[in-house]
């Protein structure tokens, strides 16, 4: 593939976690560059919420590891219907449980650090 110069070891683990949910989901699954992306805007908002301040050595705090993919998963899925809260089809509709990227009760489980 060519863009996997481009991806460094340390995205291997979760992109390859996003494209099995992706596939079992049967939802179609974005290059690798798109994926990259997801993940450092997880990440990123970790940090925020968390006031970490990354490294290159410890780019998020390890217990918040878990959360990296669910979080790409949702902003994926809402990929189309950005800033929607709810939207009707051919008689289907369509609630989200959050207006923003990320669900707030995923995000409720960062814990601020103390500065």
């Amino acid at each position: 593939m060519e863009n996997e110069t481009t991806i460094d070891e340390f995205y291997t683990d979760f992109i390859n976690e996003l494209k099995a949910t992706l596939t079992y989901r049967e939802i179609e699954v974005p290059d690798d560059l798109v994926l990259k992306t997801e993940i450092d805007k997880a990440i990123g908002e970790i940090n925020r919420c968390r006031r970490f301040v990354p490294t290159e050595e410890k780019r998020y705090d390890i217990k918040y590891k878990d959360m990296i993919v669910p979080m790409c998963m949702f902003a994926l899925s809402k990929v189309g219907v950005e800033g929607e809260n709810s939207h009707s089809e051919n008689g289907v509709q369509r609630i989200y449980v959050s207006d923003g990227e990320y669900p707030h009760e995923l995000m409720s489980r960062i814990v601020p650090l103390i500065k």
